[in-house]
């Protein structure tokens, strides 16, 4: 005679999926933390946000979150140098030129593509100009601490996520997900929405691109570094060459 039919109980969250909930939470903490501080916490002390005229106290701001999530994920920087396919500086001749060759061309567009665009033009009535419209090359002193610190949270985040051999494409969604989501909060600074979408859109589409970037290519973490800066200045650029109209749909 047949028992009674065994009820199985859904398995639980694996140890797996504990820790990268912890991991993603402690990642989005420390971004979420982070643009609040600096929307509200620096204006509260009377320490300017604007990147083109307060750049160092920016730029010290930025170095302080960098310094604080190298800390807390050195575990996983760690791991990922020790274990991955392509350890970080074995190559140390290489990867010096292509620092020296990264610094050089943007210092190159810095000195002589900067004051070669054309001036910002913003017509009175659309408000204040964006910061990134008026870029000095002052205000790309901060914008690198600040990708340098966006770069080490989505690192330590696809490290974390490659460990447990989830595929490549689960990673791009969770790195899209991370990188894209946290730039909802330039809404905070006053840009309409139709150029906080168009960030989005970018920034969702290049934190997918990204689990590829570092997990299988050589120097991906200096190529994620370069097109993250790199994007800025092909943003300015067009921004000064096209006008006013299209820099209002682009940069605010």
């Amino acid at each position: 005679m047949p028992g009674r039919p065994q009820v199985v109980a859904a398995p639980g969250p694996g140890p797996w999926k504990r820790r990268q909930i912890r991991i993603l939470g402690w990642l989005a903490g420390f971004w979420l933390v982070s643009d609040l501080c600096y929307y509200f916490v620096l204006p509260a002390l009377d320490i300017g946000t604007d990147y083109n005229t307060n750049p160092l106290p920016v730029a010290t701001f930025y170095l302080f979150w960098s310094g604080l999530a190298a800390i807390v994920f050195w575990p996983l920087y760690s791991r990922w140098n020790a274990d991955g396919p392509f350890p970080t500086l074995r190559n140390r001749v290489l990867a010096a030129t292509i620092w020296i060759a990264a610094f050089a061309a943007a210092i190159a567009f810095l000195h002589w593509g900067l004051p070669a665009l054309p001036k910002a033009t913003w017509p009175a009535e659309l408000g204040e100009a964006p910061d990134l419209l008026l870029a000095t090359p002052a205000y790309f002193f901060p914008k690198t601490v600040e990708i340098l610190f966006q770069q080490l949270l989505v690192l330590a985040m696809i490290v974390s996520l490659s460990m447990d051999g989830l595929p490549m494409r689960t990673l791009a969604r969770f790195s899209a997900l991370l990188f894209g989501g946290m730039h909802l909060l330039l809404a905070l600074s006053g840009l309409p929405p139709r150029a906080v979408l168009i960030f989005l859109g970018a920034s969702s589409l290049f934190g997918a691109l990204l689990p590829w970037l570092i997990l299988r290519t050589r120097f991906g973490i200096a190529a994620a570094f370069s097109l993250h800066w790199a994007f800025y200045a092909l943003v300015l650029a067009q921004a000064r060459l096209f006008g006013p109209h299209v820099s209002q749909s682009v940069v605010g």
